[in-house]
Order: structure tokens, then C-alpha cells, then sequence
């Protein structure tokens, strides 16, 4: 196993604890910055275990949200470990902190490994207390479906390029999933990447037929194997216009999704991923996961000319439309692009697929009132 991943699945007892072993030594790496470090629940990946990484949180006194990929060598081999840096400023309102996005997701589905002192557990408590109090719960499932009707927008924008308006569209039912499984109190985690698996469960739950209408609306049953070598080739175009040049008069957690999104590291990962959602069969999730990450990738060069022109970029929402914005900047990536984010989808393909996701989300918020959440 020195390569890491993917694991033998032949004993999940010793891969979660050589996982455990990985976080606890990713866990000193990052304890001289951090006020506390928490590691996801379980550690093990539920849907896809032999490519499991371990995530942490770890909480500091910056006033930004930074994520990072970093990787470490425990008893199993390298363990590649996905850091996310939340600032402790965001959690002393516990009500806002617990109504904001996924934010209490995450602190509910996460751990103690290390603490530098007690003063924090408290206030990651009190957020923890508060996720599901009435109003705190309904207006963060607001906040997801505000953030999925952004991107419901975002691709009528981009109709005349049918694979960006598609990626908006699964931006879209990302969000309305993730306000499906809020609803259901049930984990957020990785819907936003490949919610395919998690929303297929939901459907068992409430006998309803979310999942084949996600994967029809996004034109996800295509096989995704040309894709993920497509995927390198953007990697090394994008690397290539960008490496060494470093973003200017933007934020810190701009920053750092730009130099997350360039690492080598995580390109391995997501590779790694892909792979063996490939190898399972499990197309809808790795077109999904692809998909996500080529978007990222082709934010980097668009993000740095836009810091360069002082127009305060962010990482994900973009000022220009999709294809208009790739072509001034790098356009040696766009065909590559297309082919990912669905390059047989249509004009009329698109028109279909975003009546199908206002189908989606009609449906998504009926099942949100019917268990009593307030959304007006």
C-alpha cells in the first residue's frame, strides 16, 4: 500500500485505523496554527472506501476560510488529507454560524482530534446545538436553495454554450440536494462532488424518484473514461498559464481555492476518485465529479486575469459568461472543457434539462414543507 490508495477492502478494521493514524499525524502538522483540529465521521468513505482520504477542520484566529491538500505516510501507506481552515470569527455567532450554508453539517459530522485549549468547544457546541432549532434550520435550507436558483440563473445565461449552462444546472441540483438531505438531517458531505449515491438512499427513505431525474436532467449516463484523461490535459494547460503567477488584491479564500485547485496533490486525488467511481460502474458520480473539478480548473486562469484587471474576483461565480470568459484567457483548454461537461448536449438538450430542474426543485421544496420547514 505504499502508494496510498487505492486500499484493500479485504480489512476495513485496519484501514480505518491506519486513517485514524493519518489524522493524528496530519493533526501535529497543523496544531501550531490551529485553536482545534476535528476529523470527519466516520473515516472511512461510506460510498466509496477504497479511494478514503481523511478531511479535518481545522479552527484558527485568521479571518478567512482556506482549504488545503496535503498528504502524510502512516502504517497504510501515504493518506492523502483534505484540510479545510475555518475561522473561529465565523462561529462565535452560534445562531449565524448554525444558519449559514453547511457550515453545522460539517461540525456535526466531525470529531475532537486536538484542542489547544477548552475556550473553543463551547462555541463549536453551541453551533452544534443550534443547527436544528426552527428558525436557525429554515433559514439555512433558504440559504441552500438561494444558492442552487443562482445557479439555476447562471445557466439560462449560458444557453448558447450548452456544456457550461449544463455545469450550472448541477450546481443548481447540488444545492437542492444538499437542502433535500438538510430537511432529512441527514449528511451533506460530498454533495456538492457526487450526490448520486446519498440521493438514491434519500429516495429509498421517502419513495420518491429524485435520482433518475437528476441523472436525466444532467445527461449523466455517458461513460467518463475520455474525460478523465481530458481532465490532465486541462490540468497541465491550466498549470502551464499559471504557475508561478500568484493572485493579487483578492481574498484569502479566493487564494486559496486558486492554489488548491493547481495542486499536483489534488489532481492525483480526484484521478484517483474518478477512477474508481469508473471502475465500480458508477458513471453518474464520476461524470459529476469530473465535471466539478474541470469547472474549478478553468476558474484559475479566468480568477488571475480578472485579480490582474482589479476586479476582485470570486473563485466560483464568474462575472462573464462561461465560454466567453475561457476563450479570452485560455482558450486551448475550451474543446477539452466541452467534452467533459457534456459536449453532445444541445441548445434544445439544455432548454429540456432546465424545465427538468425547475421540476426538481418544485419537487424538492414540496418535500421540504411537507416536514414542516418554513421556507417564506
Amino acid at each position: 500500500m505504499s502508494s496510498g490508495i487505492p486500499y484493500a477492502l479485504d480489512n476495513l478494521g485496519l484501514l480505518e485505523d491506519g486513517l485514524l493514524e493519518a489524522a493524528k499525524i496530519a493533526s501535529r502538522r497543523l496544531e501550531p496554527n490551529s485553536l482545534a483540529v476535528l476529523v470527519r465521521k466516520p473515516i472511512v468513505d461510506e460510498d466509496c472506501p477504497e479511494v478514503s482520504d481523511v478531511d479535518l477542520i481545522s479552527i484558527w484566529e485568521k479571518p478567512e476560510e482556506l482549504p488545503e491538500r496535503i498528504a502524510v505516510e502512516s502504517g497504510i501507506g501515504r493518506v492523502f488529507v483534505d484540510v479545510l481552515w475555518v475561522p473561529v470569527s465565523k462561529i462565535f455567532d452560534s445562531h449565524e454560524a448554525a444558519s449559514y450554508k453547511t457550515l453545522p453539517h460539517l461540525l456535526l459530522n466531525y470529531e475532537y482530534l486536538w484542542a489547544r485549549s477548552d475556550t473553543v468547544k463551547p462555541i463549536v457546541d453551541s453551533v452544534r446545538l443550534n443547527a436544528f432549532a426552527e428558525d436557525v434550520w429554515s433559514k439555512r435550507i433558504r440559504h441552500q436553495l438561494s444558492f442552487g436558483d443562482a445557479a439555476l440563473e447562471e445557466a439560462q445565461k449560458n444557453l448558447n454554450y450548452p456544456p457550461g449552462a449544463l455545469f450550472y444546472l448541477q450546481t443548481a441540483h447540488a444545492y437542492y440536494v444538499i437542502a433535500l438531505a438538510d430537511c432529512l438531517k441527514r449528511s451533506t458531505m460530498s454533495l456538492l462532488t457526487r450526490p448520486v449515491t446519498k440521493l438514491r438512499q434519500m429516495d429509498s427513505e421517502m419513495n420518491s424518484g429524485f435520482e433518475p431525474l437528476l441523472r436525466r436532467n444532467l445527461h449523466l449516463d455517458v461513460e467518463p473514461s475520455a474525460s478523465l484523461v481530458a481532465l490532465g490535459r486541462v490540468f497541465s494547460a491550466v498549470v502551464a498559464r499559471c504557475a508561478g503567477r500568484r493572485l493579487v488584491g483578492v481574498n484569502m479564500r479566493v487564494r486559496g481555492h486558486y492554489d488548491y485547485s493547481l495542486s499536483v496533490l489534488e489532481l492525483e486525488y480526484r484521478e484517483l476518485v474518478a477512477k474508481a467511481l469508473i471502475a465500480r460502474g458508477d458513471f453518474w458520480n464520476a461524470n459529476f465529479y469530473l465535471r466539478f473539478w474541470a469547472y474549478s480548473l478553468s476558474r484559475c486562469p479566468v480568477v488571475l486575469e480578472e485579480a490582474r484587471q482589479g476586479r476582485n474576483p470570486s473563485f466560483y461565480v464568474p462575472f462573464e459568461p462561461f465560454r466567453e470568459s475561457v476563450l479570452a484567457v485560455c482558450p486551448e483548454i475550451l474543446d477539452d472543457l466541452t467534452m467533459i461537461l457534456g459536449g453532445g448536449v444541445t441548445v434544445l438538450d439544455v432548454e429540456e434539462s432546465v424545465k427538468g430542474t425547475e421540476l426538481f426543485r418544485k419537487l424538492v421544496v414540496k418535500q421540504i414543507e411537507a416536514r414542516g420547514v418554513r421556507l417564506k
